[in-house]
This record gives structure tokens, sequence and C-alpha cells, in this order.
């Protein structure tokens, strides 16, 4: 089994609370949505179109999330 630990960010409590509403909302947890964004930005990255993605705060002006 691979080894896990824990990742610590702060985020704006609104941002947090509409994240979490909308995991709910279809039907996803909240860590496995975060951990898919991740392994899909790790992905994107070792290809060179780490920019292309939709939460990159390069490509979009986003507000209320500092890890």
């Amino acid at each position: 089994m691979e080894q896990q630990t824990n990742f610590t960010c702060r985020v704006d409590a609104d941002l947090k609370q509409a994240f979490l509403r909308a995991a709910k909302a279809n039907d996803r947890p909240a860590s496995v949505l975060i951990r898919d964004f991740m392994r899909e930005y790790v992905r994107q990255s070792t290809q060179g179109r780490q920019a292309s993605l939709p939460f990159d705060r390069r490509t979009t002006d986003q507000k209320g999330a500092a890890c």
C-alpha cells in the first residue's frame, strides 16, 4: 500500500462551503475530488500543458484560495 500524508490548505470559508455543497450534490467526496484535481494537474504539468487547467491561477482570476 502506498504511503499517504495530509495536505493542509487555507481557503476562503465561502468557497469551501460552496465546494462541499457542489461535491455533495454530485455524490462525490470532496477529498476524492481534490485528489483527482491534483492528479490531473500533475499529469498536465508533466505534459507541458499546465496553463490549460481551468483552476490554474495563471489562466483564471480566482479569489479566496491560498495553499
